[in-house]
């Protein structure tokens, strides 16, 4: 079962702007809960993070929407499509972001990710992006 343990007052949390902070400041805590899950159930969406986790679904919504605009953060997001795939590594261990649908609001997964990356493709480390987000809140 999970290690890694978020306060359970998190489920009082209502506004999307709460919600936002609270993923910001806690991003290290929901990273290490977001892909221990993942690991454990093969893949996870919202409705499995929140069936596995106990939380919202709002948070690993927030939690995949931060974690997309880290990586995506271009200066000019006009004329260009979204990202739909993301290849990520944390923990020494590969994963995949998959957001279906065409619009910014398609329902995200996160799954393990064994085989070998495209050499186009660009791996994403989540845990220098949880150390300069900590950095920046310092």
């Amino acid at each position: 079962m999970s290690k890694v343990a978020l306060s359970d007052d998190l489920n009082s949390y209502n506004s999307k702007a709460l919600i936002r902070t609270k993923v910001k400041e806690l991003f290290s805590e929901f990273s290490t809960k977001i892909f221990e899950l993942a690991d454990e159930a093969g893949a996870i969406n919202s409705k499995k993070f929140e069936a596995l986790s106990g939380f919202k679904s709002d948070f690993y919504n927030e939690y995949c929407s931060q974690l997309k605009g880290f990586f995506d953060s271009s200066a000019s997001t006009f004329g260009k499509k979204s990202i739909k795939t993301l290849y990520l590594t944390y923990n020494g261990k590969n994963y995949i972001l998959t957001q279906q649908g065409i619009t910014e609001k398609g329902p995200v997964s996160i799954a393990p990710f064994t085989e070998e990356i495209p050499v186009k493709e660009t791996i994403h480390d989540v845990e220098k992006a949880c150390l300069k987000l900590r950095f920046q809140q310092e």
